[in-house]
């Protein structure tokens, strides 16, 4: 209202509406944790990133990307790790039957 009457301080911005039906069901990107103009000291026209839906889509985009990293780098290591663990497997098969056919061989000398 103050804003609308010219009443409000120099680059005052106007909160964005949150809707009364999801004010239950927080996010961490939602509206209602921006606290812009909590405080006095803030003379001037509101962050690029409070008052530009560009420059919010372009943070939650980089955030998005960040997080795409890590995932990209943790399934490398799942990976890393399958792969070694199923060279083990098929070294202990490729010994058991290695042990298996000289067992055999060892019993059919024994049994003439």
């Amino acid at each position: 209202m103050l804003i609308r009457q010219g009443k409000a301080p120099a680059g005052a911005i106007l909160p964005l509406d949150i809707p009364r039906e999801g004010l239950f069901k927080l996010d961490v990107d939602d509206d209602i944790w921006q606290d812009v103009g909590l405080n006095d000291e803030h003379n001037g026209p509101a962050p690029l990133w409070l008052r530009d839906d560009a420059v919010r889509q372009g943070i939650k985009s980089m955030l998005q990307l960040d997080r795409c990293k890590e995932e990209e780098a943790r399934l490398l290591r799942e990976r890393k790790a399958l792969q070694e663990w199923m060279q083990e497997e098929w070294q202990v098969v490729q010994t058991a039957k290695e042990i298996a056919g000289m067992v055999y061989v060892s019993t059919l000398y024994f049994t003439y």
